[in-house]
């Protein structure tokens, strides 16, 4: 390659370098889909100090209707370790009614040690179909901490 040709091909590939700046980033993922100008996504918090039966999340973890809801990250503290008997370790669960109680179905679990606490950030979202609100149960006794952020799908999905 002669010196010229050299030239030619470092210019082209300047050239290619500040084309492609232009080109827009690709799309962002369904997790940041913005919705009526704003970032669609929710955050809920439940803090309790008593064995809990299954009960419903509420807030911004209710179901919004005709949208589906997406969850990208679970938080769960405890001060009393989970043992392996049936809802007395960290369980999400999603349904119709106050405490999800037609098509109840689960969707996360883990175990926990005293005084532990699991977080997991999910690199796929679980879907919680629309009109499904999102119920929790840890029915062993201790305090407990729940958080779960996420985002709403689209209207009628």
């Amino acid at each position: 390659m002669t010196k010229k040709h050299y030239f030619i091909a470092l210019a082209i590939i300047v050239a290619l370098g500040f084309v492609l700046s232009l080109v827009p980033p690709p799309q962002k993922s369904h997790a940041q889909t913005i919705v009526n100008g704003r970032k669609d996504g929710f955050n809920c918090v439940v803090a309790v100090s008593t064995a809990t039966t299954l009960q419903a999340v509420g807030g911004a973890c209710a179901s919004p209707g005709t949208r589906p809801i997406y969850i990208t990250d679970v938080e769960f503290g405890s001060s009393a370790a989970g043992s392996t008997a049936a809802d007395s370790f960290p369980t999400l669960k999603y349904g119709t009614g106050s405490t999800c109680g037609t098509g109840t179905t689960v969707f996360w679990q883990a175990m926990i040690t005293a005084n532990g606490n699991i977080i997991a950030n999910l690199t796929t979202p679980i879907k919680v179909p629309k009109s499904n609100d999102i119920c929790w149960i840890m029915s062993t006794a201790g305090s407990k901490t729940l958080q779960i952020h996420g985002f709403y799908g689209a209207d009628g999905e």
